[in-house]
């Protein structure tokens, strides 16, 4: 059971870090102990205990650094044109006494603040545990670092920090607190339900999940069906769940929606629908026109160079010695990568399709493909937007259809971004492996025929 608030700090947001951070109420007394130990066993024994941890402060930087937290947000500040009023906010959460260890108490606090604030501003999050109950203190920059907004702790803000530190309490088997009426007439639990309606991200979280369940016959097909809308998703204390990007707030789909949102009642509705053959949905693709000219249709062989060239006789070199059975001339990182023929033939397949002879060339597709993939969030959004203000059933399910084709070509355009980053990163490693290999071939002596005759 944890207790929350937050306030604003209008001067001085170094004296707030400062305080948040200080070492003798977030030092980890078990950290760097081992020299302490004057048996084998004692130290076993601290080594294998689940309750200890390496971090030396229970303090973490989210998006930015605890060292420099104050220096990067005042940068926002000053970047954004934000520099007066209301410089950050404030908070605590606190742990009933000996309900909690610190590490758990930490865990919770950074995963709040996460979701709370995680996607647009930057925070600190630190456990203090010098008093008899640890509670966590958050410092909030007040400008995003996103959009240049500033954050406003209003009464359904609070009530969504309530819920949400309520949300994980339970996820960690802690006591959760009832909402009751404050004494000023304040209920939180109504500016809960407000902030969820005027919601974006929750109102199309609830209207994915009902085309979810409403073509769905198995839960696997639910999954799948949630997958392919972007929806990451996980089960904690029997409950469901979601997160869509670029949001890092996870939505408990039962307490945000209601008993009819519980695993049981998913269940039940999945197994309520008549079995219909699903329509394909034809994956969103860009179309593009070819123009034939007056050249012969016969092309010439193309011929690896640069980095395909490389891939091609590194993979070579691989698939000849596993084919061979002589793995003891490949260096031992070469021989780990022996079980990645698949992904290397899959890297060659994206290297020859857009022609990537020099890392330069693939620097400029990853820029190409990361406008790409924000002209697809853009072209979902006006998606999302646009079911947003359609009533009819018919035409929300069709724009939810192509919601869906929108997200399966996302998914390849952050593969093809991945792709890109592994081969910039790996070049060099397959040079310098190559490069040992060889080296060991050309020092080996050549075997000398010596026959001896017996007299």
């Amino acid at each position: 059971m944890a207790t929350t608030s937050l306030w604003k700090v209008e001067s001085r947001i170094d004296h707030v870090v400062d305080y948040a951070t200080d070492k003798d109420k977030t030092k980890n007394k078990y950290y760097n102990q081992f020299n302490n130990f004057s048996s084998v066993r004692d130290l076993l024994s601290y080594a294998t205990n689940p309750d200890k941890t390496e971090k030396q402060f229970y303090t973490t930087g989210i998006n930015c650094k605890v060292e420099d937290a104050v220096k990067e947000m005042e940068f926002v500040k000053k970047i954004k044109g934000k520099e007066d009023g209301i410089l950050a906010f404030h908070g605590y959460q606190s742990f009933v006494e000996g309900e909690v260890t610190p590490e758990i108490a930490h865990e919770i606090g950074v995963r709040l603040a996460e979701e709370m604030w995680g996607d647009r501003f930057q925070v600190v999050v630190s456990t203090h545990l010098n008093t008899e109950h640890i509670h966590n203190h958050f410092v909030v920059n007040s400008v995003s670092f996103k959009d240049g907004l500033k954050y406003y702790s209003n009464l359904s803000n609070t009530a969504l920090l309530r819920k949400t530190s309520d949300d994980l309490c339970d996820e960690y088997g802690l006591r959760v607190l009832e909402e009751k009426t404050c004494k000023s007439g304040i209920n939180f639990e109504n500016f809960y339900k407000k902030s969820i309606r005027d919601s974006d991200y929750y109102k199309f979280a609830k209207e994915d999940l009902d085309y979810a369940i409403k073509h769905s016959y198995t839960p696997k097909q639910f999954h799948q069906y949630l997958s392919s809308m972007g929806y990451s998703y996980y089960y904690r204390a029997n409950k469901l769940c979601i997160r869509r990007e670029p949001y890092k707030r996870n939505i408990r789909v039962e307490r945000a929606f209601g008993e009819e949102y519980s695993l049981e009642s998913i269940r039940q509705r999945i197994i309520a629908n008549d079995f219909i053959p699903n329509q394909k949905i034809i994956p969103y693709k860009r179309t593009t026109l070819t123009f034939y000219g007056r050249k012969s249709i016969f092309k010439k062989a193309y011929k690896p160079k640069g980095i395909i060239a490389l891939y091609y006789y590194y993979r070579f070199l691989l698939g000849l010695h596993k084919k061979n059975n002589v793995q003891h001339k490949l260096t031992p990182k070469m021989r780990e990568e022996l079980k990645k023929m698949d992904m290397y033939s899959e890297r060659i397949r994206f290297l020859c399709k857009y022609k990537l002879e020099t890392l330069d060339n693939v620097d400029e597709l990853k820029t190409k493909k990361l406008r790409e993939k924000q002209d697809i969030l853009n072209a979902r959004n006006r998606l999302y937007y646009k079911r947003g203000k359609v009533d009819n059933e018919t035409e929300k399910e069709e724009i939810t259809k192509q919601i869906i084709a929108v997200t399966t070509e996302l998914k390849r355009v952050k593969k093809e971004i991945r792709m890109c980053d592994e081969v910039t990163d790996n070049v060099p490693s397959m040079k310098e492996q190559i490069r040992e290999m060889e080296g060991k071939e050309k020092n080996k002596e050549p075997k000398k025929n010596k026959r001896e005759f017996a007299r």
